[in-house]
C-alpha cells in the first residue's frame, strides 16, 4: 500500500474558530466541488433533479452529513487534519463523502460484495446489523474500521470491477490508501492518550447533525 507520509497531513491549528464551526465551513466551502457527487456521481444537465426533489434531499441526507463532519473531527482530534481550503483537505474530505456515498449507492456487484464481506470478516454475526445501521446513520467506527481493514487485503484491489465501481464515483486505490493513513495516524495518536478511535468517533457522532435517527 503506497503510505501518505506525515508531511502531506499537516496538523490543522486554526485557533479562534470552534471545531463545530470550522468543519461546517469546509463543507460548504467545498459543496461547489462536491455537492453534486456528494450522495451519488455527477448529474449531467439533462438529469437536473427538480428544486422540490432537492429541497428533500438536503433535508433528508443531514444525517450522512453528520457522519462526514464527526469523521474529520475525529481525524482533527488526533491532530492530522490539514488546514481547511488545501489541496490535502480537499483530499480527504472528498474520500470521506464519497466512499460512504459508493457504499450507500452503489448499485456494482463488486462494491456491494466488498462491502458485505468487509462486515462479516471483522463483525462476525453483528455484521447485518451494522450493516443496517449504517444505510441509516452513514459512517460508523465499526463500518470504518471494517472497510479499512478489508480494503488492505493483498487481494482486495484485483477483484473483478472493484475499481471499476469505485471510478464511478471519482475514487479509487490512491483515496482509500489515504483513509488508511489518517485511520493508521489517528489510532497511533489516540493511543497515546489512553482512548481509541471508536469512543473519539462515537462522542463526535453525538454532536452533529442527525445523530438521532429515527
Amino acid at each position: 500500500m503506497n503510505r501518505v507520509t506525515s508531511s502531506e497531513l499537516p496538523v490543522c491549528r486554526s485557533p479562534g474558530r470552534t471545531l463545530h464551526l470550522q468543519l461546517t465551513l469546509v463543507l460548504f466551502a467545498l459543496s461547489g466541488l462536491f455537492a453534486l457527487e456528494a450522495w451519488g456521481p455527477p448529474l449531467t444537465t439533462s438529469q437536473a433533479l427538480p428544486l422540490h426533489t432537492v429541497v428533500q434531499s438536503s433535508r433528508t441526507s443531514s444525517v450522512y452529513i453528520g457522519s462526514v463532519m464527526a469523521m474529520l473531527a475525529t481525524f482533527e482530534d488526533a491532530g492530522i487534519l490539514p488546514p481547511e481550503g488545501t489541496p490535502q483537505a480537499n483530499r480527504i474530505i472528498k474520500a470521506v463523502i464519497q466512499f460512504q456515498s459508493a457504499f450507500l449507492k452503489s448499485e456494482h456487484p463488486a462494491i456491494r460484495q466488498f462491502f458485505s464481506d468487509a462486515h462479516r470478516a471483522t463483525l462476525g454475526d453483528h455484521a447485518e446489523e451494522v450493516e443496517a445501521a449504517f444505510r441509516l446513520a452513514g459512517w460508523s467506527a465499526d463500518t470504518f474500521e471494517a472497510v479499512i481493514a478489508a480494503g488492505q487485503q493483498n487481494n482486495a484491489w484485483i477483484a473483478d470491477g472493484i475499481s471499476e465501481g469505485f471510478r464511478e464515483f471519482n475514487i479509487g486505490k490512491q483515496d482509500f490508501d489515504l483513509l488508511a493513513e489518517l485511520y493508521r495516524q489517528s489510532n497511533s495518536a489516540f493511543s497515546t492518550k489512553g482512548t481509541t478511535f471508536q469512543q473519539v468517533y462515537a462522542q463526535r457522532r453525538r454532536e452533529m447533525p442527525g445523530a438521532k435517527v429515527d
